[in-house]
């Protein structure tokens, strides 16, 4: 049987429609295999397009897996607003902000890797429209922090939730070990090291709060 020939989208809705499917790819082979399986050449394959064609629509494999980002960023700003729209006692929100993190598996692993990995391989002008996509989702979550907690400032809001995207980076690998490095920490010798994201997400989320606290 032979393949169907590759037709180009040329229509604004044609792009953004093969844009989603390639996207959609991507994220079906992050979530099936994880970063290993997830190469420029899996995802072209998936979408049903050669290799060479993807680079029509995105800059690279850095740069898909930084639209997924944005995606789930934007996402999860939503909730957490819909979420903080009181004033509420600071533990409370530690937790809210903490269980909307760790309810999207996928944002925390490609926040933990996006300084050392997703944001290498993509031009500047491409960057330039990335982070203003996330610093809108940044915002939207701050002004939400400033609802639910008015003692902290807006500007200092901000700040807050960078940090807390920023102590997430750091929590992630350690709470999700490989599956050899998890079966050890079964072990009573090393069950120490066994962390849970969320849990450990909380705690450090509600010590970052009061510091922020006026």
């Amino acid at each position: 049987m032979t393949k169907p020939a590759f037709i180009r989208a040329r229509t604004p809705e044609a792009k953004a429609k093969r844009r989603a499917t390639i996207l959609a790819a991507a994220a079906g082979l992050l979530a099936a295999g994880g970063l290993e399986h997830t190469t420029l050449s899996a995802i072209a394959t998936t979408a049903g397009i050669t290799k060479s064609n993807i680079y029509r629509y995105f800059e690279s494999r850095e740069e898909i897996l930084m639209r997924l980002l944005t995606e789930d960023l934007r996402a999860a700003s939503a909730a957490l607003s819909q979420a903080l729209t009181r004033p509420r006692p600071l533990p409370e929100v530690a937790a809210v902000l903490a269980e909307g993190l760790a309810a999207n598996p996928r944002l925390c692993l490609l926040i933990s890797i996006t300084a050392s990995t997703l944001e290498h391989n993509i031009s500047t002008d491409t960057l330039r429209d990335i982070k203003r996509d996330m610093l809108a989702s940044l915002n939207t979550t701050a002004a939400a922090l400033h609802k639910a907690l008015p003692e902290i400032p807006l500007t200092d809001a901000g700040d807050a939730v960078q940090l807390l995207f920023t102590i997430s980076v750091g929590l992630w690998p350690f709470s999700t070990p490989g599956p050899d490095l998890a079966a050890l920490y079964e072990e009573p010798e090393f069950a120490g090291y066994k962390q849970d994201f969320g849990e450990a997400l909380q705690q450090a989320t509600q010590v970052m709060l009061k510091g922020f606290t006026k």
